[in-house]
């Protein structure tokens, strides 16, 4: 599958970018900022964000046993699968199962200069189980994954680390099968230059069902741009807990870029700034059943992003955890994403879907017991 069409060049970078704490809070989805953390801790963080607060054990591919090299291309190309990661499972039409990444990262295999910007796109696929390889393609309109992209910019970066996580609802009764995916790219790949990335061993790919799991997208024609100094609230939706569950938890992942000078992506940048700086959190609304406000707003912990020029994209991965208890006694929650510019060009958030129906800015809604 060519993913051609799935990224625009920023013109600073002449890189891809996709197209499309308060209470019991202090559990964080990112650093404070986007800069690199030694991969043993980024590691961990992503492992104990995604998934491992909760109790139970999921169920989950074998780590990748010797990981796996790749080459850099000019253009997006089709991802290249990670060996080991797969899982294949039944499900009946409608079950949700959540799925998250752990250990998964890539970096390039020699040490690259100031400038040799690397864009690159983590993905969750999955497909039918057909006895094949490759599986078959689900139904037309089907969404069929979800992607954590960023740029690698060198020296200061030498590997990035997915803090991936989506919610896979079957279409039909029947079995199924999702892997990991990576793709890397760069407008240094000319006049012969190739670059070798490299997977390291030990990704998984974990799932787990959940009796109250929910899923949404920001849809395409529903992304914004958000302006220096102003907060967006977007990526809303009414999620229900299971009453028999005593936790829950939200996950908000937005796909933003930096709308540099001339960018194609989004207008209003200038060559005043060099990228932008952006907080991320998600806000939750108690309700009564009805609709109707319940208590006062819950809030996550804010995340700062430093996008800049060279950086020029970065999924911001969010989460709120909560108590029923906190919820005293609202049935339901509205939950939000907040995206606040606090300097530096507007941001664009991105809306629907990249090549294969795989999602771009999306939120997951999870009830379990601890």
């Amino acid at each position: 599958m060519r993913l051609r069409t799935l990224f625009r060049t920023s013109p600073r970078t002449s890189l891809r970018t996709p197209l499309r704490t308060s209470l019991r809070t202090s559990l964080r989805t990112s650093p404070r900022t986007s800069r690199t953390s030694p991969r043993a801790t980024a590691a961990a963080l992503v492992l104990a964000l995604a998934g491992t607060a909760f109790t139970a054990a999921p169920a989950s591919a074998a780590p990748a046993p010797t990981g796996i090299t790749y080459e850099v291309t000019r253009n997006a190309a089709a991802y290249v699968d990670v060996p080991g990661t797969e899982i294949t499972f039944d499900a009946l039409a409608g079950e949700r199962s959540f799925l998250w990444s752990r250990y998964f990262s890539t970096g390039p295999v020699d040490t690259l200069a100031a400038g040799d910007n690397i864009g690159n796109t983590f993905a969750i696929r999955c497909r039918v189980a057909d006895g094949t390889p490759d599986g078959a393609p689900l139904p037309a309109g089907t969404e069929a994954g979800a992607y954590w992209a960023a740029n690698l910019v060198p020296p200061g970066e030498t590997s990035l680390t997915a803090a991936l996580r989506w919610v896979f609802t079957a279409p039909a009764d029947g079995a199924y099968s999702c892997r990991l995916s990576v793709v890397s790219y760069s407008s240094i790949i000319a006049n012969g230059r190739t670059v070798t990335m490299r997977v390291p061993a030990g990704a998984e790919l974990a799932r787990k069902t959940y009796p109250a799991t929910a899923r949404w997208t920001l849809l395409a024609g529903t992304g914004t741009t958000v302006a220096r100094a102003t907060t967006a609230t977007t990526l809303g939706y009414t999620y229900t807990p299971s009453a028999a569950d005593t936790d829950l938890v939200l996950y908000q992942d937005a796909a933003l870029s930096t709308c540099a000078a001339g960018s194609p992506i989004c207008s209003g940048g200038t060559s005043a700034y060099t990228g932008s700086t952006v907080e991320t959190w998600v806000e939750a609304q108690p309700r009564n059943a009805d609709g109707t406000l319940c208590g006062p707003a819950l809030t996550g912990p804010v995340s700062r992003w430093n996008i800049s020029n060279a950086k020029h994209h970065q999924t911001a991965a969010n989460t709120l955890r909560l108590t029923r208890a906190q919820l005293g006694g609202c049935a339901q929650v509205r939950t939000t994403l907040k995206v606040r510019n606090v300097a530096g060009n507007p941001v664009n958030i991105h809306d629907g879907y990249a090549s294969g129906t795989i999602a771009a800015t999306h939120g997951a809604g999870i009830s379990y017991t601890a």
